[in-house]
């Protein structure tokens, strides 16, 4: 089976534009229109876990085109929260990757791939 196509920021940041820019010709769409607020009809637990991912994540990352996936994560973090002992293994993997593509988790958040802070050398004055 053939590999996913990565995204296109992705294969920007990884330089795989430049080698073979035939492959990433069409840019993707995108919303414009940040996450918003939590849907009226989430229970009062899961908007609490909305806003913590909100807070958590990072700035310009999730969109309106993220709240489908993000009210998912929400429920499936909520109810994981309320009874742990009986939060099955399908879905703490379900939730796991619920988050994964949120840019919620490390190796996500790795390949989201932000410029290195210059490191300020003190003899640059001389």
């Amino acid at each position: 089976m053939a590999r996913h196509k990565q995204p296109a920021e992705l294969a920007k940041l990884k330089g795989a534009v430049k080698k073979n820019p035939q492959r990433y010709r069409k840019e993707a769409p995108t919303t414009g229109k940040g996450l918003g607020k939590p849907p009226a009809h989430l229970p009062d637990e899961v908007v609490t876990v909305w806003k913590e991912l909100d807070k958590c994540s990072l700035p310009g990352v999730l969109t309106s085109a993220d709240r489908f996936v993000m009210e998912v994560a929400a429920s499936l973090l909520a109810e994981f929260r309320a009874n742990r002992a009986d939060f099955k293994a399908a879905k703490y993997s379900h939730l796991i990757g619920c988050l994964a593509r949120l840019g919620l988790t490390p190796a996500d958040r790795q390949k989201l791939g932000t410029e290195k802070p210059q490191e300020s050398n003190p003899f640059d004055e001389f």
